[in-house]
């Protein structure tokens, strides 16, 4: 944890990780253990189809969490959801749901949603679109990273769901499974007034928390300027849908701060950056025209 110039506290916290209930190689004790020693305030055991529950302690919290998957094909659409803070298991039955159909199954039982993985599974933004109620989707998943797997990155399906007028918040997750690299590696700090259940959720609803493997910022819109405040990194990349922009990048070793001046076709901006170490940070999608909003 740690508390900004404003005086708000920030949380560290992995929300999708699996252990040998199913298909990880650590036991839950050694997961939980790993991720507290690395410095995490809050985890989820999102094992599939097996539900881990919520235990709060003395700073670190174990949020209750599973995994549920439909789909078999990409034609058809694979789908990954992960279900956080649930008070009880989603009344979920195997290959027989919706992707909607999950979602409110899961805020039914009094907890959030989460969209694993959309470029892994090769989700496509129509395919979406039509859906409410998900907190974020995973703009980075480590374990779908070189070695162990491939398309690790969702920007481009954030920007496309943008470019059709539904902003969804951004996260980024391990998915630890292997242990051997695939952990303590993608994350989101959290702004909360303290580690409990509700506030964890409550965050989570509102979009108080952004994806990182380390940078941390703060960003504000003034007028036609949009402002990024943050750690030293080495590039600040502006995405928009505006296709051109001259002042779209920012390099210089240890840039605290960047700047992108709103175009008139934009109705949409996000940034990412990147650090003299190659950690990332994603912002989600901010609205910067009437009508983008919606999740």
């Amino acid at each position: 944890m740690y508390t900004d110039a404003n005086g708000a506290k920030w949380f560290k916290g992995n929300l999708h990780t699996h252990t040998t209930r199913t298909d990880g190689v650590k036991t839950p004790e050694e997961a939980i253990a790993l991720y507290r020693g690395a410095g995490y305030d809050f985890l989820a055991l999102t094992d599939h189809w097996v539900r881990s529950e919520t235990v709060e302690e003395e700073n670190f919290l174990q949020l209750s969490g599973c995994e549920f998957d439909i789909g078999t094909n990409v034609q058809e659409g694979i789908y990954h959801i992960v279900a956080i803070g649930t008070q009880r298991m989603p009344a979920l039955e195997r290959g027989n749901f919706t992707v909607q159909g999950a979602v409110d199954a899961i805020h039914a039982c009094g907890g959030e949603a989460i969209l694993a993985h959309p470029a892994w599974s090769l989700n496509r933004a129509e395919q979406i679109l039509p859906v409410q109620g998900f907190a974020a989707a995973e703009i980075y998943n480590s374990v779908s990273a070189t070695p162990w797997n491939a398309r690790p990155y969702s920007g481009v399906f954030i920007d496309d769901l943008a470019v059709l007028g539904k902003l969804m918040p951004c996260s980024a997750a391990d998915d630890a499974h292997f242990y051997n690299g695939d952990q303590t590696r993608s994350f989101i700090m959290l702004r909360a007034e303290s580690l409990t259940r509700e506030n964890v959720l409550a965050a989570l609803r509102g979009g108080d928390f952004y994806a990182t493997q380390g940078p941390l910022f703060s960003w504000s819109l003034s007028g036609s300027k949009l402002t990024v405040r943050c750690s030293p990194v080495e590039e600040v990349v502006f995405f928009s849908d505006t296709v051109y922009a001259a002042d779209r990048v920012t390099r210089a070793h240890g840039c605290t701060e960047a700047e992108y001046c709103l175009k008139p076709n934009d109705h949409f901006v996000r940034f990412e950056l990147r650090d003299s170490e190659n950690r990332m940070a994603w912002s989600s999608p901010i609205a910067v025209s009437a009508g983008y909003a919606g999740k």
